[in-house]
């Protein structure tokens, strides 16, 4: 192996104990055990979900505001947003305004929760005169296709008498008349970062697939999907176009479906490969003796397409070599070095068990980072 000089260190979070700056910061630590003189370039790295802004706010991508919203069951908070330097170009993370992680177990209802609060920020920051929206789509809490958001960006869902609908998917059970909001803002770039391909509807939809993960209950999902089916029957008509089934409409309980309504200009792309390019991680490759990287659990589905199976392609395609670190491993360490991959070391191992790891997540991947740059 060529010396190690420059490490780009590359993690995402370990999710339900580092967030993927404290994984990158744990992972610098070790070098410095080993390698003090390495020159070390941190990018911690998210997909469109939880820890986007975060990663774009610490490469200086964009300083992080607060303004309060309404979370997934339309309680106040105070949510970040992100404005670039130049103040055109607004980043939103929707995990943070009505995402799975802010609620308690008990709370979790997709037929209940809401995306109105995704709305509200989107309406602040076009109000602050953005002219380029970047929308992070994941880890929410909600199933009812951006109705919500909609909701609060002018649009009207009304019953047969006329009166406004109940919040969330459940409303939609009572829709009868939808009065779109007038067009504004085509000018606006508007860029839906997601990382799931899954349409609106059926089989592969949002209710199926991740209604379950969000509280839903075996008998509740008829009911989930009717509701989402009536309300893209209502869209479908406003807008003249079949937009439920484009791969990714069923992003974030299929908020991708309602915003690409109210915004025809949308493009939906990659949240991982989009924060990657943000932060640098391409143009730091070609100078790089070593990537480090890792998740908290890698396994079968890190080489479909994850986000550190997308670290390890660019890495192998720029001949760089990688080493892992994560909190458990359950994949196949030889289609790992196939992608280059030299060393992995988990933190869940013969003597840790997983609780321990979990609670020592920060000073294990401190010791497992350096161990395998000692003996890898």
């Amino acid at each position: 192996m060529r010396a190690i000089r420059r490490i780009v260190i590359a993690p995402t979070a370990f999710k339900g104990s580092l967030d993927p700056v404290a994984a990158a910061e744990a992972m610098e630590r070790g070098v410095r055990r080993v390698l003090p003189d390495a020159q070390t370039i941190l990018q911690p790295l998210a997909d469109g979900g939880d820890g986007m802004l975060q990663c774009l706010a610490y490469a200086g991508v964009c300083t992080q505001h607060h303004h309060t919203v309404s979370d997934a069951l339309g309680r106040p908070h105070a949510a970040p947003y992100g404005i670039s330097e130049d103040g055109g170009t607004g980043y939103i993370e929707m995990a943070q305004i009505c995402g799975l992680a802010q609620l308690q177990e008990r709370e979790r209802n997709p037929l209940v929760t809401t995306t109105f609060g995704v709305g509200e920020m989107i309406a602040h920051l076009l109000g602050l005169g953005v002219r380029h929206l970047v929308i992070g789509l994941g880890g929410s809490a909600t199933n009812e296709g951006g109705a919500g958001a909609l909701t609060a960006l002018g649009w009207q869902l009304l019953d047969r008498a006329g009166q406004a609908v109940p919040a969330g998917n459940v409303g939609l059970a009572r829709l009868h008349r939808l009065v779109p909001a007038p067009p504004t803002h085509g000018d606006v770039a508007v860029t839906l970062a997601a990382d799931v391909r899954n349409p609106l509807l059926g089989k592969r939809g949002a209710t199926a697939v991740f209604a379950p993960q969000k509280g839903a209950r075996p008998e509740q999902l008829p009911e989930l999907e009717r509701n989402l089916r009536r309300w893209a029957r209502a869209v479908h008509r406003a807008v003249g176009k079949r937009l439920s089934r484009i791969p990714g409409a069923g992003a974030a309980g299929g908020l991708a479906f309602g915003l690409l309504a109210h915004f025809p200009q949308a493009q939906l792309v990659s949240g991982a490969e989009l924060v990657m390019q943000q932060v640098g991680f391409y143009n730091a490759l070609p100078t790089a003796d070593l990537v480090l990287t890792g998740e908290g659990r890698l396994d079968a589905s890190t080489l479909h397409g994850k986000l550190v199976f997308r670290v390890l392609r660019a890495a192998w395609r720029a001949h760089v070599p990688v080493a892992v670190v994560c909190g458990e491993f359950a994949g196949d360490l030889a289609r790992l070095r196939r992608f280059g991959t030299i060393a992995c070391e988990a933190l869940v191992s013969e003597g840790t068990s997983r609780e321990e790891a979990m609670r020592r997540s920060a000073h294990l991947t401190e010791e497992k980072t350096a161990k395998l740059l000692m003996y890898g």
